[in-house]
């Protein structure tokens, strides 16, 4: 199998398991009674797995370090994310300074 395929496969894979999950979670929403610490519980997890996943892509690509510019633009959102900046301001601004360092030869 090309890498394409398997590519488009994987696609088409995780696209047909998000919109079940959401049919699931419409469907079975309000059949469920979840108790206030279940849910708190199951969104602090969700936050949890999304922070974990951007985490290591912040420090690695693939086995490797990921460089120094990344982190540092990774920084820099994540300040400006947290002094509430504009969505588009935080973007180009960690981009910029990313752009910024490999110009000037930091990896």
């Amino acid at each position: 199998m090309t890498s394409t395929a398997l590519l488009v496969s994987g696609i088409a894979i995780l696209s047909v398991g998000t919109y079940l999950m959401r049919f699931a979670g419409a469907k079975l929403g309000n059949r469920l009674a979840l108790s206030d610490r279940s849910s708190a519980l199951l969104s602090d997890a969700a936050t949890t797995l999304l922070f974990a996943v951007a985490l290591g892509n912040t420090f690695y690509e693939g086995d490797h370090f990921a460089g120094t510019a990344r982190v540092a633009g990774v920084a820099v959102a994540v300040v400006l994310a947290w002094r509430k900046m504009p969505l588009i301001v935080v973007i180009v601004a960690a981009a910029l300074v990313t752009a910024l360092l490999r110009f000037a030869g930091i990896p």
